[in-house]
């Protein structure tokens, strides 16, 4: 082991992971959900993958009323003008999907999703379960999901075999419910 040193002091700096797909559509989210709810602030997200599932979820807040800016890789979320229209383009992001289902049915009001390719005919049973246990509504056409509200606070149950991504909506929405 002649090559072998020993440092004498904890390394220090500063490392920038690369960005992540999924955590930058969870981060856009709460920021928008922190603006909605009128702190009055605004959030700031730095180091985001602006990829088409990203760009899929930015577009989503913006059509629940939030306000954003982007300067660089930096993005900058306002409150909005309040609940904006009843549909969203989710592209072909199953996240964006499955994150702002329970989010749009917080509203009284039908939210209608579309989207492209196969998005439409992945599986949300999970969710059709759910939301019809708290007396929400849920449907599931070929061309369009349509959640409506309110959902309520309380007790929910998903099966364990599901995708983290249903567990993240709720989690998501349920705090506001």
């Amino acid at each position: 082991m002649e090559d072998a040193r020993v440092i004498g002091r904890f390394p220090a700096g500063t490392a920038t992971p690369p960005p992540s797909k999924s955590l930058s559509q969870r981060a856009i989210i709460c920021g928008a959900l922190a603006a909605r709810r009128g702190a009055g602030g605004e959030s700031l997200i730095r180091n985001l993958d602006f990829s088409e599932d990203v760009s899929a979820s930015l577009a989503a807040v913006r059509a629940l009323g939030a306000r954003t800016e982007r300067q660089g890789d930096v993005l900058r979320i306002l409150p909005g003008r309040g609940p904006g229209a009843g549909l969203i383009d989710c592209g072909e992001s199953g996240a964006t999907l499955r994150f702002m289902l329970p989010i749009a049915a917080l509203d009284d009001r039908e939210t209608v999703f579309t989207g492209r390719g196969r998005l439409l005919e992945r599986p949300l049973a999970a969710y059709a379960g759910v939301f019809a246990a708290a007396g929400a509504r849920f449907s599931q056409e070929p061309h369009r999901v349509a959640a409506q509200g309110p959902l309520r606070g309380g007790d929910y149950a998903l099966p364990g075999d599901v995708s983290s991504q249903f567990v993240s909506g709720l989690l998501l929405a349920l705090p506001l419910a």
